[in-house]
C-alpha cells in the first residue's frame, strides 16, 4: 500500500479493519500481511538515529525514522540506506511525528529489508518475468539458446557460464536478489494472517552484503517456465 493507505500506529479507526482485527481487550492483531515497499530518495542528517526520506508508489515522499532497541545496528542502516534502493517493510504503520511530518517509525528490525533497484525498475523485473518474456530457452546475455538457469533465483536463463558471469557483472547481480524476494512474497496468502512473515535477510543481515557468484548452472527442461510474480505486492 502507499503511505496514506497504511493503518494509523496510535488509534484505531474504520479504515484500520482491513488490517487488524481487535478483540474485546482492544488489543489489536492482523488479519492479514501487508508490505509497505518506498524508494529511498535521501538521507536526514539526525544526531541520534537514522532517517530515510522516501517515495512510495503515488510519488510522495515521507520520513522513515528508526527507533530499533538496538543502537549498533545504526552504522548499518546509514550504509544500507542507498539513494535509488527501496525500503520494505513488513507490517508498516502510519506515524505522525511531533514535528509535523508523516511517515513511518521502525522498531522491528526483521520486519525491514532493502532491496538494491528502485521501484519502478523492481516492478519491471517483476512483471518482465511474470509475463514470460524472457522464456528458458533464450539466453538473457546473448539471446542465444539457452537450457539452463541461474542456480540462485531459479528463473533468469543463460546459455553459458560466460555469459552468466557477464550479466551478473552488468545486471544480475541486483536482478537476482529482487527476483528471489519475490519468488518468497509470492507463496504468501496475502488476505490471509498465518504468523509474522518477517525477512530472512533483514536489516541487521542485509541483501546488500557482497554476493559471490555461484557459477552452477542446472538444466531445465522448456517447458519449465514457471515464472509466477505478483506485481500486486507493491499495492498489498
Amino acid at each position: 500500500p502507499a503511505l496514506y493507505d497504511l493503518p494509523h500506529d496510535s488509534f484505531f479507526t474504520g479504515s484500520e479493519s482491513s488490517y487488524y482485527t481487535v478483540s474485546t481487550s482492544l488489543t489489536r492483531r492482523p488479519s492479514r500481511h501487508w508490505c509497505l515497499l518506498a524508494e529511498i530518495v535521501g538521507l536526514q542528517p539526525w544526531p541520534t538515529r537514522p532517517m530515510y526520506t522516501a517515495k512510495d508508489i503515488t510519488d510522495r515522499t515521507f520520513l522513515v525514522s528508526f527507533h530499533f532497541d538496538d543502537r549498533t545496528l545504526f552504522p548499518k542502516v546509514l550504509k544500507e540506506g542507498l539513494v535509488g534502493s527501496t525500503i520494505c517493510v513488513m507490517y508498516a504503520d502510519f506515524h505522525h511525528f511531533f514535528d509535523g511530518q508523516d511517515g513511518v517509525r521502525l522498531e522491528e528490525p526483521k520486519s525491514v529489508t532493502i532491496l538494491p533497484l528502485g521501484l519502478e525498475a523492481l516492478i519491471t523485473v517483476s512483471e518482465t518475468v511474470r509475463a514470460g518474456q524472457l522464456t528458458p530457452q533464450i539466453c538473457a546475455f546473448c539471446g542465444g539458446s539457452a537450457l539452463k538457469k541461474c542456480s540462485l533465483c531459479s528463473t533468469i536463463p543463460y546459455c553459458s557460464k560466460t555469459c552468466q558471469t557477464q550479466a551478473w557483472k552488468t545486471k544480475h547481480k541486483k536482478e537476482c536478489i529482487v527476483i528471489q524476494q519475490m519468488k518468497k512474497w509470492n507463496e504468501f496468502d496475502w488476505n490471509r494472517y498465518d504468523g509474522h512473515k518477517g525477512f530472512e535477510s533483514s536489516i541487521i543481515n542485509s541483501l546488500f552484503k557482497p554476493c559471490v557468484l555461484n557459477l552452477t548452472l542446472f538444466q531445465v527442461s522448456p517447458e519449465d517456465s514457471d515464472h509466477t510474480f505478483c506485481r500486486s505486492i507493491v499495492e498489498q
